[in-house]
């Protein structure tokens, strides 16, 4: 385990365990649990823009794994009230209209304390992860006052540790023989998202989670 990453953690979780929302959304992870028997949150995000610093959350997509067992009734697809304006550009890629918003959206508290209640005490998975850690630590900081503190893990750096290229989600689904919807949507993407985490990660099972590239 990188011990740059070690100090980070004791330095986050010094600055935020005060906060009243730690104990109630956090659960640190024991990192010499072997990998087949760790939970993960394999998550994504749709968003208004391509900025994590200005954004818009819209919907978050996420499905549970548990003994490298990928469970669809332990998943979650939230949307959000709008806060602004949606640029039609990004209704382009990610189809969710603000009428559907309107109509489907959350406060985002709300959303955001489901989310923080089915993510506690897992690790989380995602493609370009940062950037979704990014947007919902921000939108956490903002109503409870902590961001996310779970380690995660990011599939488009594992697949290029072993194929030493970059490809889209889409693109390596397609070279996998992964299904892939058409759209996207959170909850698809967060999908073929642990299919490929669940093949990357099985040469990896008898591992324990410190030696896999935790980021925070």
């Amino acid at each position: 385990m990188n011990p740059f990453l070690n100090i980070k953690r004791k330095l986050l979780l010094r600055k935020y365990k005060n906060s009243p929302a730690f104990g109630r959304y956090f659960k640190d992870v024991d990192l010499n649990t072997k990998v087949k028997d760790a939970e993960f949150v394999v998550f994504d995000t749709e968003t208004s823009g391509l900025s994590p610093k200005r954004a818009q959350l819209l919907s978050i997509g996420a499905i549970k794994i548990k003994s490298l067992s990928l469970n669809l009734s332990e998943s979650l697809h939230l949307f959000l009230k709008p806060e602004g304006e949606i640029e039609p550009s990004s209704v382009e890629v990610h189809g969710i209209r603000p009428v559907e918003l309107m109509r489907r959206g959350e406060p985002a508290k709300d959303v955001l304390e489901r989310f923080l209640s089915f993510i506690k005490g897992t690790v989380l998975v995602g493609f370009y992860t940062k950037f979704d850690v990014s947007v919902v630590s921000r939108y956490t900081l903002k109503n409870f006052g902590i961001p996310l503190l779970n380690y995660y893990l990011d599939t488009f750096e594992m697949y290029y540790r072993l194929h030493a290229k970059r490809a889209s989600l889409e693109e390596i689904a397609k070279e996998l023989e992964l299904p892939s919807a058409a759209r996207h949507s959170a909850l698809d993407d967060a999908y073929t998202t642990a299919l490929l985490f669940l093949r990357l990660i099985h040469n990896s099972k008898n591992s324990p989670l410190k030696h896999l590239p935790l980021r925070l």
